[in-house]
């Protein structure tokens, strides 16, 4: 049976590394769309399709996207094609978003599974660090998981909640994801 599997949770917590393993594991990666540019060695209908304003816009007005914000003065949306593509073919995939996003997602296809993926305040600003991120950009992801991201109001949304932070071995948390995924 076919299944959507969509992560979600704070900056940091490791759902992009997630990501990148269920895909090199041979689960599926949803594409989604966005009208920022290419960074160095991303693809074009591999990491993101990438759209002028313009297409995206019409893509919105034709109702076209399950979900779609702006972030940093750049659009970001899912396709509902690139879902019922999956689907159609009998296929399972995975998809990071945020709540608003899986939310969407979850209203359109019911059986898609949910999994909060957390880590603790001090893990995320070491891997905020880590990355980078200016020390104002890490004020303001830490302040969004203590008030909003880390509290169950936030997490209530998931079918399966999973810890990845600093103490947790990142294989455990991987092998946990991989047998939800390969259980639903």
């Amino acid at each position: 049976m076919s299944k959507i599997f969509a992560l979600y949770g704070p900056s940091a917590s490791g759902k992009s590394e997630i990501q990148q393993e269920l895909t090199r594991s041979g689960l599926q990666k949803i594409i989604t769309a966005t009208t920022r540019p290419p960074r160095q060695n991303e693809q074009a209908g591999v990491h993101y399709i990438f759209m002028n304003d313009l297409q995206f816009e019409a893509h919105a007005d034709a109702n076209h996207f399950i979900e779609w914000t702006r972030y940093n003065g750049q659009y970001y949306g899912t396709l509902k094609s690139s879902i019922d593509e999956i689907l159609n073919n009998n296929g399972s995939a995975h998809i990071v978003l945020d709540l608003s996003g899986v939310l969407s997602l979850k209203t359109m296809y019911p059986n898609t599974v949910v999994i909060y993926v957390g880590a603790n305040i001090e893990t995320i600003k070491r891997r905020l660090e880590a990355r980078g991120s200016s020390p104002e950009e890490i004020v303001k992801r830490v302040k969004q998981a203590e008030e909003v991201e880390l509290s169950s109001v936030y997490m209530q949304y998931a079918d399966v909640v999973v810890w990845n932070h600093d103490g947790i071995d990142f294989t455990d948390t991987l092998m946990k994801i991989k047998e939800i995924t390969a259980m639903r």
